[in-house]
Parts: structure tokens; sequence; C-alpha cells
């Protein structure tokens, strides 16, 4: 979840609650409603149109995303009960958290913007406690550089 120590503010996201009660049932929707406020969506996430969260359920942790292209909802979820029809509780779950607090997600853009404004020595500052704290990361920082 998003720390409160620095103060954030979100961009508008043409997401309605009426969008995302139809794509799914009355039970599947009452069912997502528990997950809004609460402790077991993580790692919120907002990549220009695009929500990502992962979902701490009971029986797992659940990779969810829901993409805005044009007027249509474009959803995956990696718990059991996904499916390409009907949305499970988490995207459902995901697109209430985003309409009820917007600003409980991580946008990648601000941050970009944010890091564009930081000189060389911290942004090195930054990257190096990125590092520690994940070493998956030296792979990726580590590879060729396209031109």
């Amino acid at each position: 979840m998003m720390s409160t120590d620095t103060p954030t503010y979100h961009r508008a996201l043409p997401l309605t609650a009426a969008q995302i009660e139809q794509m799914c049932s009355d039970r599947v929707y009452r069912m997502a409603l528990r997950y809004v406020k609460s402790c077991h969506v993580t790692e919120r996430l907002r990549i220009g149109s695009s929500l990502s969260a992962k979902f701490h359920g009971t029986r797992g942790i659940y990779n969810t995303r829901l993409a805005l292209s044009g007027r249509d909802l474009r959803f995956e979820c990696t718990c059991p009960l996904a499916g390409s029809r009907e949305a499970c509780k988490h995207v459902i779950a995901l697109g209430l958290t985003w309409i009820h607090q917007p600003e409980s997600f991580h946008d990648l853009d601000l941050t970009l913007t944010r890091l564009a404004n930081l000189s060389k020595s911290e942004l090195i500052t930054l990257i190096r406690q990125a590092a520690n704290r994940l070493p998956e990361l030296i792979p990726l920082l580590d590879a060729p550089r396209k031109p």
C-alpha cells in the first residue's frame, strides 16, 4: 500500500462503479466489496490506463490487472476462479478500490516525472537502495541497452 509519508495526488481514470458492476454477478460484486479498504490488497499500481495489485486470498497471493482500452475493460487474475467471461471478485475489487481510494495507488507515470527531476547522484543513490532491497533488479540494470 502507498506510504502516507509523501504527499501524493492521482490523475483521473475514467472508470465508474457502473462499469465495474456490469462485469460480474451481484454475488461477485458483494464479495468484492469486502476487499475494498482491506489490508488484503497490496502493491497497488497504476501505469497509464492500467491498474494492478496483489490480493492475499485464502488460497494464495493473486496478481490482478484491470486495463481500460477505449470503452472496453480488459482484465486478468491468477486466482483459481478467474475466467475469461466474468471477472472474478479480485478484478472487481481492484476497480472498486481505485474508485474509492485512488490515492492508495502508486502512479508510475508520476514517479517517473519526479525521478526525471532528480540529479544523477540522487538517482544513483535510489538505484543502490532499490538494488539492496531487491537484488533481482541487478540483472535488469546490467542488461545491454538498445540505442
